[in-house]
């Protein structure tokens, strides 16, 4: 008997004892069946969807001859019913509302729903729904969605488009500023906390850079002093270098030193297109995001030596459109992070989650 024919008999039989009885009788069943006939505890799992946990204990009873309680089912069989019966009603609530942890979901339930249940319930019927603990993002209090979704579509949108079919040039710009030995703390599996040192001093390497939107190419600016306008027209005038020939188009905020008069000058010299992009409004400019994953890169090491910092920095940078190249494009496409059903009033409680519309990104 081939194992295609065998887990076909084995789906009727169970269909066949789900006349009668309850679903985890049959599993039980079912795998005592299977295990009597020497079949191992992973094969017998797949086979009948008893967790492996539940069939080693099954085992254990069948060979020590405990099997009183095989053929009982536990008062919690009936709690995992009614969770199921107002499982939709729950997930609502969950994503209505902020819940930290599963203990706060299960008392929630108990109050709204007058059913008591366990956090390890609440665990696998939020893994179910594909629900997980995620970090909150920010949004700047006094953003305007509105005029994000404007931008995006009648500006942004149309110049990725362009960019693609090889028109034009589009470069995201902004500087990122990383303090030697401050910022980078991270997660480290371990069964202790781990502590590592930190710097004492506070040195500062500042990175400028143009990130082209299609190739994942960095040009950059850096020091160890200040960006100010004098950086940003340096730039630009590598800028205007390296792309010479095509239509050339900078995504910006609005930091003065970048829409200063000599800025706009040069640009205007230079043929650069300067565009800035709604005030507050740093998820339309997707080099951000670059810089998150610089970040997260330089995390949990300790530099105690300046020029070995810079070196690390410049190499991250430096490899955006080489070895990283794979990484930096999930992490940036064509889609932007949007909020476009976001209540405006700033005391109003709102979940972003459903709102979020990424391109693949981290």
């Amino acid at each position: 008997m081939t194992h295609i024919k065998a887990e076909e008999i084995i789906k009727k039989v169970m269909n066949f004892l789900r006349l009668f009885m309850n679903e985890t009788l049959v599993k039980r069943i079912m795998s005592m069946v299977l295990l009597s006939l020497g079949i191992s505890n992973n094969r017998v799992t797949e086979l009948t969807g008893l967790c492996i946990r539940s069939v080693y204990i099954l085992k254990k009873e069948m060979e020590t001859g405990e099997t009183d309680d095989l053929f009982k089912i536990r008062s919690g069989g009936k709690t995992q019913s009614k969770v199921e019966d107002i499982e939709s009603a729950i997930i609502e609530e969950v994503e209505k509302n902020d819940y930290h942890t599963q203990q706060q979901i299960a008392d929630m339930v108990e109050e709204k729903f007058g059913v008591k249940v366990s956090s390890r319930s609440i665990g696998r019927l939020l893994k179910k729904n594909e629900m997980k603990r995620l970090k909150c993002g920010s949004l700047p209090a006094k953003a305007d969605v509105k005029k994000q979704r404007n931008f995006y579509d009648a500006v942004l949108q149309p110049l990725m488009e362009k960019a693609k079919n090889g028109e034009i040039t589009l470069l995201f710009m902004d500087a990122s500023h990383f303090v030697m030995g401050c910022d980078f703390l991270g997660y480290i599996y371990g069964k202790t906390r781990r502590f590592i040192k930190t710097f004492s001093g506070r040195k500062r390497y500042n990175v400028l850079a143009a990130f082209n939107f299609v190739t994942k190419k960095m040009t950059t600016v850096t020091n160890d002093t200040y960006i100010t306008s004098i950086e940003i027209c340096e730039l630009l005038r590598k800028v205007a270098l390296e792309y010479a020939g095509k239509p050339i188009y900078i995504i910006l905020d609005n930091a003065s030193y970048q829409k200063a008069l000599i800025v706009q000058e040069l640009a205007a010299q230079l043929g650069i297109s300067l565009v800035y992009i709604p005030s507050y409004s740093p998820n339309l400019n997707l080099i951000e995001r670059f810089w998150k994953f610089a970040k997260t890169k330089l995390r949990t090491k300790y530099y105690d030596n300046f020029e070995l910092f810079q070196e690390t920095i410049n190499s991250i940078v430096d490899s955006s459109d080489k070895h990283n190249k794979n990484a930096v494009d999930q992490l940036i496409g064509d889609k932007v992070q949007l909020f476009d059903d976001i209540d405006a009033n700033p005391v109003s409680k709102v979940s972003f989650r459903r709102n979020i519309v990424l391109n693949n990104a981290a």
